[in-house]
């Protein structure tokens, strides 16, 4: 630290002896002088721009120094693309700016001397922004104050004023070119129809521009109109919750906002009567432009800022699909069982099914396509018979507990009403194990112990029983990791159902569907608008279970045909498989055999909750734009209040909680999707 501030005064003692040069290396070294050694490291950060600040304050000549630098710096170079760009998503769109900065990262462009914004990208660093952005704004405008901009020449002051102006224009066209995106007039075909403020803020700032000299001329007429600008934008924002949005329209939709705000706070600047009034909108403008030359390459701070929305929409979907799956009287709870159970016989000849394929010795590339199928066709089937794979739900409830949670603003009632929203999640969850487990085994035992009672048949071969209770082992094998594997799967099998929910929406499906002309003679109209309602109000269900099946089939032949350790376990299909193995093998009474590997499926069921679990409680965290510490937290307490679940059900101590509080929540959860 003591270096880095005597790196920062001697550099200011040569701007004062030396003359500016194009390069402006000079102010480069400062700012890279400023850079603490961990970008993350605010207060590292902050401890330099406050002894910079101190150090200006001090001594006027240096101050004087680097004002005349930075100003030279700004006539020097062409800074209209980065006041203009910097912090903004590109006009490019979401793909195809994807795909530049991805290019940019294997092979960078030759910058352009006379732009100001190729000149920051010399400077800053991807990570750099954490530090930018971490700084107290009011540190910010104390530096900005200590520079005395006031000071500079009429005839610089302007130069600069006349090139911000240009900014102003070009800003407020792309504003009025952007509102008459197809995306927004999708959902809003009012701007379509009748004045639109996108298209009259042009008109009006021009207007101001031209008058601006004139002693009542003021910009509050165009701040109205943006204002207005903002107000569709936010009422395209809401109606998305029912309508549906894109990746295309969340861009569109972000970079507008991003376009408004920069052009209210150069307009702010320009009409601020004095240097006082102008430091705050110069330090948030100062913060915001350094952040966005840092990150103007980054695909990870891209993607941060387009799919956050998206990824919001998905888990709204998701957790109104959730919010069925909390069971609270015992009705419920005999119904969840009851659905699950009906899903047992299915996962035991889906079990059985993939048994046999795999003894048929197909090609493997034939074998994984056919027990992928076996597996998407099975829970597609289930799912359409309105039973439920007990393994699915906590990736739909984890969602809908985190939009019950944001509800709750006090740290101890979040804490018992996470403990109160567990403890009915496990015991759901419980029920729809028990119903998958009993009537999987049970139908697996059953077929088994009839072939061979009846036909003298062995559906499973004693070898290959051997291998089935092997491959559930808990302490002997990779079981519990290839469980979590296919929790990963079951967190992912959730985003897809998600996304095309919110695609079904979107795309208006059902409509679309009900407009095919040779279906509708095929079937029959009235069945077939039946089947397009079915589909539309279903899709993500079908997708999701689809992709889970697939999922299920793809990594449990890619290990076999990469040698790598990748497989799955499932406790359903576990369950049966141990059913099957033990008839096979003719075992009558409970061995350490047998008791293992009854261990072993309930931990693998353990593993595939948790993991699918927590992965759904984070990402929906992180969705509704909680800072990363804040979810690490509330994940560590929502798995800690899982694992305490069976020992606070065992000891009736039961799941204690405000109910007025969680019904709230829950009709705050259904009129948010409505």
């Amino acid at each position: 630290m003591e270096n880095a501030l005597v790196t920062i005064e001697q550099i200011l003692a040569q701007m004062n002896r030396e003359p500016f040069t194009e390069d402006g290396r000079l102010v480069r070294r400062l700012l890279c002088a400023l850079r603490p050694r961990d970008p993350r490291d605010v207060g590292a950060a902050a401890v330099l721009l406050e002894a910079l600040t101190a150090l200006l304050q001090r001594r006027p000549d240096y101050a004087e120094a680097l004002r005349r630098h930075v100003i030279a710096l700004l006539l020097a170079k062409n800074f209209f693309r980065l006041l203009l760009d910097s912090g903004i998503l590109s006009e490019r769109g979401f793909g195809k700016e994807l795909s530049r900065r991805l290019r940019f990262r294997l092979l960078p462009l030759p910058p352009n001397p006379n732009s100001l914004r190729d000149w920051t990208d010399r400077v800053f660093l991807p990570k750099d922004h954490a530090w930018i952005e971490g700084i107290d704004p009011g540190l910010w405008e104390r530096l900005l104050a200590a520079l005395h901009f006031e000071r500079i020449s009429g005839e610089d002051k302007a130069e600069l004023v006349q090139r911000m102006e240009t900014v102003v224009v070009a800003l407020s066209h792309q504003i009025a070119a952007g509102g008459l995106n197809p995306e927004l007039l999708r959902l809003d075909p009012s701007l379509d129809e009748y004045d639109s403020p996108f298209l009259a803020q042009y008109e009006e700032i021009n207007a101001w521009l031209r008058g601006r000299t004139a002693p009542d001329a003021d910009a509050s007429h165009a701040r109205v109109l943006l204002a207005q600008c903002a107000e569709v934008l936010d009422k395209i924002r809401r109606r998305a919750h029912t309508a549906g949005t894109s990746v295309e329209l969340t861009y569109a939709a972000i970079r507008l906002e991003q376009q408004i705000q920069r052009l209210e706070d150069l307009l702010t600047l320009l009409e601020a009567p004095g240097i006082g009034q102008q430091l705050p909108i110069l330090a948030k403008l100062l913060a915001g432009i350094l952040a966005g030359a840092a990150q103007r390459y980054s695909p990870k701070a891209l993607m941060a800022a387009t799919t956050g929305r998206l990824a919001y929409q998905i888990t709204q979907h998701v957790a109104h699909t959730g919010q069925h799956y909390v069971a609270e009287s015992p009705r419920e709870h005999w119904t969840m069982f009851l659905a699950a159970a009906g899903a047992g016989p299915i996962i035991a000849l889906m079990a059985l099914l993939k048994i046999r394929l795999q003894d048929m010795h197909y090609a493997p590339l034939s074998e994984l396509a056919l027990v992928s199928l076996d597996y998407a066709l099975g829970f597609v089937i289930i799912y359409m018979l309105h039973f439920t794979v007990a393994t699915k739900q906590p990736a739909m409830t984890a969602t809908f507990m985190v939009n019950a949670l944001q509800q709750i603003r006090n740290s101890q009632q979040e804490r018992r009403m996470l403990v109160c929203f567990v403890g009915r999640v496990f015991k759901s969850q419980m029920m729809s194990i028990l119903g998958n487990l009993f009537l999987a085994f049970g139908t697996a035992f059953a077929l088994a112990y009839a072939a061979r009672e009846a036909l003298g048949w062995r559906l499973v071969e004693p070898a290959k029983a051997l291998q089935l209770l092997q491959d559930v082992q808990p302490f002997t094998s990779l079981a519990l990791f290839y469980a979590g594997v296919a929790g990963v799967g079951l967190f992912l099998s959730g985003v897809v159902s998600g996304y095309y929910d919110n695609k079904a929406v979107y795309e208006q499906v059902s409509e679309r569907l009900a407009r095919l002309r040779w279906a509708a003679r095929v079937f029959g109209p009235g069945r077939w608008r039946r089947m397009s309602e079915y589909a539309g109000d279903h899709l993500g269900g079908i997708m999701g279970n689809a992709f889970f099946g697939l999922y299920l089939g793809l990594f449990g032949a890619l290990g076999k045909l990469t040698g790598l350790p990748l497989d799955i376990r499932h406790i359903a299909f576990s369950a049966a498989n141990t059913a099957y193995a033990w008839q096979s093998l003719n075992f009558h009474a409970v061995n350490h055999t047998l008791a293992l590997a009854l261990a072993g499926v309930l931990l693998i069921g353990f593993a595939n909750l948790m993991v699918s679990f927590g992965l759904a409680f984070y990402v929906a965290l992180r969705a509704t734009r909680t800072p990363p510490r804040r979810a690490a937290q509330q994940l560590g307490r929502a798995l800690l209040a899982l694992l305490a679940a069976p020992l606070r059900l065992l000891t009736l101590r039961g799941d204690r909680c405000d109910q007025a509080r969680l019904e709230k929540a829950i009709e705050a959860q259904e009129s948010a999707h409505q």
